[in-house]
């Protein structure tokens, strides 16, 4: 709950994490209808080594008990419950997973309880330009950045997770694996405003245009 990606609550059994645990707990009643989420280890390089939550049981000491069906994304997931609830004390159960490739581990990226007053989860980026979806001309590789940090990468049939940040005017991508088209897995974007038709200039080399496909 400390607003970055990187840092990544592990439980911390020898089994898949079934049945496991987080409580928080508040000195006064906390007002809520939904729990935004990112789902599993924040780290795109860590992500699909972890286990991942599918189902997730919330649980308040006033009595409220939903269970919900999570996304195996990295992205943020926002989880609406059917009725605001008023609670000092909220568990959130695991209930199964989706298995990582190495760990055993299930991870809880980020959270944050939300209320019609509350602000974002995370702070939104303020490099807009780098929003949205883009490909190669060629249309060989796509990316696509969301505006809470993260991203997913395509090249031909593969896919990966990622996240960005920004350093000056650029914006600074980490992949989970590397890249064919670069042989990297960290890419540098930057954008190019010139001519009718603007595009961004990946590591200094390839350039990506806006892909407006549907």
């Amino acid at each position: 709950m400390d607003g970055k990606l990187e840092s990544s609550w592990v439980e911390g059994t020898n089994g898949d994490g079934i049945g496991e645990s987080l409580t928080i707990s508040y000195k006064s009643d906390l007002k809520f209808k939904t729990l935004a989420i990112y789902n599993g280890f924040g780290d795109p390089k860590e992500w699909g080594n972890h286990n991942r939550i599918k189902k997730l049981k919330l649980s308040t000491n006033t009595g409220t008990e939903e269970t919900f069906l999570l996304k195996d994304s990295l992205s943020m997931q926002k989880l609406d419950l059917k009725t605001e609830s008023n609670a000092k004390s909220i568990t959130l159960t695991i209930l199964e997973v989706y298995k990582g490739k190495q760990e055993s581990g299930a991870a809880i990226a980020e959270l944050k309880f939300l209320s019609e007053q509350s602000g974002l989860i995370l702070s939104p980026p303020k490099n807009t330009w780098a929003i949205g979806k883009w490909k190669t001309e060629s249309n060989i590789a796509r990316i696509s950045l969301h505006n809470d940090g993260t991203c997913e990468m395509g090249y031909e049939s593969a896919r990966m997770l990622c996240t960005w940040s920004e350093k000056g005017d650029k914006v600074l991508v980490q992949l989970e694996a590397k890249l064919p088209l670069t042989d990297t897995d960290r890419l540098e974007l930057k954008f190019n405003r010139s001519g009718s038709d603007p595009y961004i200039e990946i590591n200094g080399k390839h350039r990506f245009i806006r892909n407006n496909e549907v």
